[in-house]
């Protein structure tokens, strides 16, 4: 059983680091021609401040330790997952279902959700089919990335 909790400005470095973690373990995914590092900072300490300032940022507690994070733009006619991450021992098992469904919940006006991920990133795919997302597009590959994105929707619930 995890804890969703928004995030503290005494949470940074320890969000900071789990999202190192977790977007270290995607880089053996990556094409062979692709820029390395994980989404743009997601390794500074600066942007994490940012994310709490200006949208809903919450933390995955298990068992007392802050093991992950969750950004949620807020849009006008849709929410946007911009970000969900877990250390990368936490991956696999279960609990990042728990936490992003646990997340969606706390938006009861039935809005649609939209996200991209990385055109590699067949576990993100899986995951996001699993948790009732489907692919609305696929972008061609940005040749300053070496990769291309595929945005997904889930549906207003009922």
């Amino acid at each position: 059983m995890i804890e969703i909790q928004k995030v503290l400005d005494s949470d940074i470095e320890v969000l900071r680091s789990a999202a190192i973690s977790a977007f270290l373990d995607d880089e053996r995914y990556k094409p062979e021609n692709a820029l390395p590092g994980g989404p743009p900072g997601h390794d500074q300490f600066e942007e994490h401040v940012r994310w709490i300032r200006k949208h809903d940022y919450f933390k995955c507690v298990f068992h007392g330790n802050i093991i992950g994070g969750c950004i949620v733009k807020k849009h006008p006619s849709h929410y946007e997952l911009y970000g969900i991450f877990l250390r990368s021992n936490f991956i696999g098992k279960g609990i990042g279902s728990e936490f992003l469904n646990g997340v969606m919940k706390m938006y009861p006006d039935r809005s649609p959700w939209l996200l991209e991920t990385p055109n590699y990133s067949k576990r993100n795919h899986r995951f996001y089919e699993h948790n009732g997302f489907t692919v609305s597009l696929k972008t061609n590959l940005y040749p300053n990335l070496g990769y291309g994105f595929i945005i997904y929707q889930k549906p207003a619930s009922k």
